[in-house]
């Protein structure tokens, strides 16, 4: 149902083609569709809180489910009227094929019928028990790897120490995700503050820059140009798009195929796991340089205190270890064991679609082709955090992640009426399905290699 345009009183607005439409685009507005009507976002996209990439990746379609599912009622129902331009004509879009089009109805129309549903059971309600189990649950790991270099006399102490830490900052990672989602409290300041605590203080990153990037990736999942998390030269290319040294909208500079991926990439199966156990280190990298670099950082200063805060007891934690040996490998495993997140989240993408099929594909149709749940058995939610189910998070982002698992059959139903594939794969065939994925990048980029050098070619890459 279309809400009430708040605050346009009697503003003069007016009907436009799409081919009207898409001129003023291409003009330079920004303009988005939401339930049949336009507005125009110019004044406000320096304000979005998940930045301003993740609204010019909706300018010039209709934003209509993306709106939905990622904001707030009150940003869709009152909000968003404040930039009120026109009504769509619906019958402008005569270019689309009608056989293509009652399909896509069909597809969103049934999403729609789903997301109401999951409403009235009351799957999108936190429940904030499951943050008090999970509150000791952090407690008693940062505890334990505190106790056992305070106390601990050998080097097994010392590392089981390391253990213990990395843990606590994969566990961590689930609840900032849910803050960078604003599904805690609902409030963008509460959970602001809570993802900044956690992630700054906790584990020196910076929530503000994966909001920027996390925003943009449930946008344009799995589109090699747009999307960040897939973004990795030299070290992965899940697309042969890459050999093209690919322009990235999200970093704003041209991802070279250069000698270091043609090196690296043929081998990118096998450097999978060795690779993801020093994301951490890159994550680091990213965080400081959002802080530092970028031209507006909400809570920079808060950020950047939280990241000092981290590094303090950290290094201070550090200085309990006997020798430079023991540091050294203290370090690494305590970050090496946060590698089970990337492959995690990385599983959930890396061998799946990468194709660009156009504006016209409903948006669940694009998550669910793009996005892989991981199967497990229930008492395994802790060690998953409730986010190997990721399609359906990448279908409705803000229903708290412990409620995803009961959303399952009604997924399932809703890929049963709409002829949708919902992928689903055990953790073990999931890890086949990347590496298998990977690997046949590596061998077309191998092949077209010994083709240009059997040519006499200095370069494979156009």
């Amino acid at each position: 149902m279309t809400p009430p345009l708040a605050g346009i009183h009697d503003t003069q607005f007016e009907y436009l083609t799409k081919e009207e439409f898409l001129r003023r685009v291409k003009e330079g507005q920004l303009l988005i569709i939401y339930n049949r009507k336009i507005y125009r976002l110019d004044k406000w996209v320096k304000y979005h809180p998940g930045g301003p990439l993740a609204i010019h990746h909706l300018v010039g379609k209709d934003a209509t489910d993306e709106m939905n599912v990622f904001h707030p009622a009150y940003v869709y129902e009152k909000k968003i009227h404040n930039f009120y331009v026109g009504e769509y004509a619906e019958d402008s879009e005569f270019l689309v094929p009608s056989s293509t089009k009652e399909e896509r109805k069909k597809i969103l129309h049934a999403y729609r019928r789903l997301e109401s549903k999951l409403r009235e059971n009351k799957l999108y309600d936190c429940n904030y028990i499951n943050y008090g189990y999970e509150c000791i649950r952090y407690v008693l790991l940062i505890m334990i790897s505190w106790i056992l270099i305070l106390y601990g006399t050998t080097t097994f102490h010392y590392l089981t120490s390391a253990i213990f830490l990395g843990v606590f900052w994969h566990q961590l990672a689930f609840t900032a995700h849910d803050a960078g989602h604003s599904g805690i409290t609902h409030s963008l300041l509460v959970d602001n503050l809570i993802g900044i605590f956690i992630a700054s203080f906790c584990g020196g990153l910076s929530i503000g820059w994966w909001k920027k990037n996390h925003y943009v990736h449930h946008i344009v999942t799995n589109d090699p140009t747009h999307d960040p998390d897939i973004q990795h030269l030299p070290f992965f290319a899940v697309s042969t798009r890459f050999i093209e040294s690919l322009y990235s909208s999200f970093y704003k500079r041209t991802l070279h195929f250069d000698v270091f991926a043609r090196f690296f990439i043929p081998l990118q199966h096998y450097l999978y796991y060795p690779v993801l156990c020093f994301g951490r280190f890159n994550l680091y990298f990213l965080s400081i340089s959002y802080l530092c670099f970028d031209e507006r950082v909400p809570f920079r200063k808060l950020e950047s205190a939280g990241m000092l805060f981290f590094w303090s007891w950290y290094i201070y934690m550090l200085s309990f270890l006997p020798s430079w040996r023991i540091i050294i490998a203290f370090i690494l495993i305590s970050h090496m064991i946060t590698m089970i997140l990337h492959v995690q989240i990385t599983l959930s993408h890396f061998g799946m679609s990468t194709e660009v099929l156009g504006p016209d594909e409903p948006f669940p149709a694009k998550m669910l082709r793009t996005s892989m749940d991981v199967d497990c058995p229930w008492w395994m939610d802790w060690f998953h955090g409730g986010l190997q189910f990721q399609a359906i998070h990448h279908l409705f982002p803000r229903i708290p992640r412990h409620n995803l698992r009961i959303c399952q059959p009604f997924v399932k139903e809703f890929c049963e009426e709409t002829g949708l594939q919902y992928h689903i794969y055990g953790f073990l065939k999931g890890n086949g399905i990347v590496l298998s994925a990977l690997k046949d990048v590596a061998n077309q980029i191998e092949l077209l290699s010994r083709v240009a050098k059997a040519h006499g070619e200095q370069s494979f890459v156009s």
